[in-house]
């Protein structure tokens, strides 16, 4: 969500107040950062669904960005320290829409950055569009390991509702062109409940996915973010949202079809080929759901740690995110004086953490285990966690035993309405 407006394309330092420093109590907390985040904010066409921070039409500013994310890496590292991530994404945005040598600047900008000792795992997102034979080698060069493609639908008149820029038939050349740069584990995006998609499109969609074997699927329900073309067009009349029922059945057929097709449903969204204890998940994603430690670098990026080792009282986790404004973004690292743009920062409860952590570790197909959350919160959530679940349980749609909880494949189907009681219950703890 941008907190300043954009005020056009040449840099201006903000004239907000100086916004907050980081807590001395976080200073070289570098062996605590689990997973780096890196915003790229470029795009060739703003889709009307998208609420992430990008902006089309200002790739020229590319190399200044650059720039500025090597000013805020140094500010990083001074303050934290060198960071070894288990897991670093690049996201965006666009990222394969910077030239190949701008790719091969920020990778190497991320090495100097931090410690690639421990990471398992290095994605990109990338437009089928937007993606080629160079980038897949600087990207492999630079230790990527996984990619993630945005196709969303393989319907031409769905891809244009979403007003992507790609077709259908650009998604196999990409998934072609990663592999034969040694890239193999590869992520695809679908989207349902798109207006004017049907089961039976929904179906094709899927099939052709499935036809290019990828490691990975995410399939994402449309959400009418607040302040999105989307939102906007619906307000007018110009699109319609598709029947629930309708939107059910899509949910359905998706953990019906990849099952079949040798997936594991491991989170509410995410499919991953082979068993439970084979799959390909997204280890940075899993970070995230699992409470750990992230920091984000770029425009509107957001960052999480978690301290409980430091807590001396209530207060045991730090979350801020940068200025969603590129001109405020580049004016603050071309001061005198350069700072990390943060436009909000957060200080959270032991009580208010442990609540939100319960609620995305219960969006994982494994389900919440009580000792493995006490050892990372410092919260046995157990007791509570079972009151607020028996009924869920009774019906079916939850399942509670001495080691954990977990929804059932009935209760993802409502697991919005039971994740919000959760929520509301924990938070009282």
């Amino acid at each position: 969500m941008d907190l300043l407006p954009i005020l056009g394309p040449a840099p201006q330092p903000p004239r907000e107040p100086a916004p907050p420093a980081f807590p001395a109590v976080l200073k070289k907390s570098a062996g605590t950062i689990d997973a780096l985040y890196l915003h790229i904010p470029f795009c060739n066409t703003k889709c009307d669904y998208c609420d992430f921070y990008s902006l089309a039409g200002k790739i020229d500013r590319a190399d200044a960005y650059l720039d500025a994310l090597a000013r805020e890496m140094d500010l990083h590292r001074d303050f934290f320290g060198k960071s070894r991530p288990r897991t670093i994404f690049i996201g965006g945005g666009t990222p394969t829409l910077l030239a190949t040598a701008q790719l091969e600047r920020l990778l190497g900008l991320l090495r100097h950055f931090a410690d690639f000792s421990l990471l398992g795992e290095f994605t990109v997102e990338a437009n089928p569009n937007t993606f080629d034979a160079d980038k897949a080698r600087v990207l492999t060069a630079g230790g990527v390991n996984r990619l993630s493609f945005g196709a969303q639908s393989f319907v031409p008149a769905e891809l244009t509702t979403l007003q992507r820029d790609h077709d259908p038939e650009s998604v196999p050349a990409a998934f072609a062109t990663a592999r034969a740069a040694g890239i193999e584990n590869l992520n695809l995006d679908l989207i349902f409940g798109i207006p004017g998609q049907t089961l039976a499109s929904w179906a094709h969609s899927l099939n052709r996915a499935l036809e290019l074997q990828p490691t990975h699927m995410s399939c994402y329900s449309l959400t009418y973010e607040t302040g999105t073309g989307m939102t906007a067009r619906l307000r007018r009349g110009e699109v319609h949202k598709i029947d629930e029922d309708l939107e059910l059945q899509m949910f359905d057929h998706v953990y019906r079809r990849l099952s079949d097709a040798g997936f594991f449903r491991y989170e509410t969204s995410n499919y991953a080929r082979g068993t439970a204890a084979s799959a390909r998940v997204c280890l940075h994603n899993i970070l995230y759901w699992k409470a750990a430690n992230w920091l984000g670098l770029g425009t509107s990026a957001g960052s999480h740690i978690a301290r409980p080792d430091l807590a001396d009282g209530s207060a045991v986790t730090w979350q801020w995110k940068n200025i969603g404004s590129l001109a405020h973004y580049l004016g603050a690292f071309s001061e005198k004086h350069p700072h990390v743009p943060i436009a909000q920062m957060e200080v959270l409860s032991r009580s208010k953490w442990s609540a939100a952590a319960a609620v995305f570790w219960l969006r994982l197909t494994e389900g919440l285990n009580f000792a493995a959350f006490e050892a990372r919160t410092g919260v046995n959530v157990a007791p509570a966690l079972r009151r607020v679940l028996e009924p869920f349980a009774e019906m079916g749609l939850a399942e509670i035993s001495s080691t954990r909880a977990r929804l059932t494949e009935k209760g993802v189907a409502v697991s919005n309405h039971i994740l919000a009681r959760v929520l509301h219950a924990l938070e009282k703890i």
